[in-house]
């Protein structure tokens, strides 16, 4: 087991399925609009090759801040913590770009992986 799934593993051990959702990804629109991707649920994954599988919300916030939609469906995702980093969505597989040069402000992938398999800092 590497050692990314290792970490993991001790993320859901000690954060599994929390009461609050966790905020991994905010995209800004021209309108003022906000959409948040959150972290609904984790658990060790059924997906061979995976580590976790998570569950993701989506809500819509409102240019006067108050949620405007919140999705009530469930869309699963399966990451791949080890290496090479991954994230299957949909039956789509992605790779993760974790090169500190790459980044994409747009990249929801990225920061479900960072979200789910890097130790969170205070």
């Amino acid at each position: 087991m590497h050692a990314h799934s290792l970490m993991a593993i001790a993320l859901i051990a000690t954060s599994a399925n929390a009461a609050e959702p966790i905020i991994f990804h905010t995209s800004h629109f021209p309108d003022l609009t906000i959409v948040d991707l959150s972290l609904l649920t984790r658990e060790l994954s059924t997906v061979a090759g995976y580590d976790i599988d998570v569950t993701i919300g989506l809500t819509e916030v409102g240019s006067d801040g108050a949620p405007s939609y919140r999705d009530r469906g469930r869309h699963h995702a399966s990451v791949r913590c080890g290496t090479p980093a991954r994230i299957l969505v949909g039956g789509t597989d992605y790779a993760i770009h974790l090169a500190s040069s790459w980044h994409d402000a747009n990249d929801w992938k990225r920061d479900l992986w960072r979200a789910v398999c890097t130790a969170p800092t205070s």
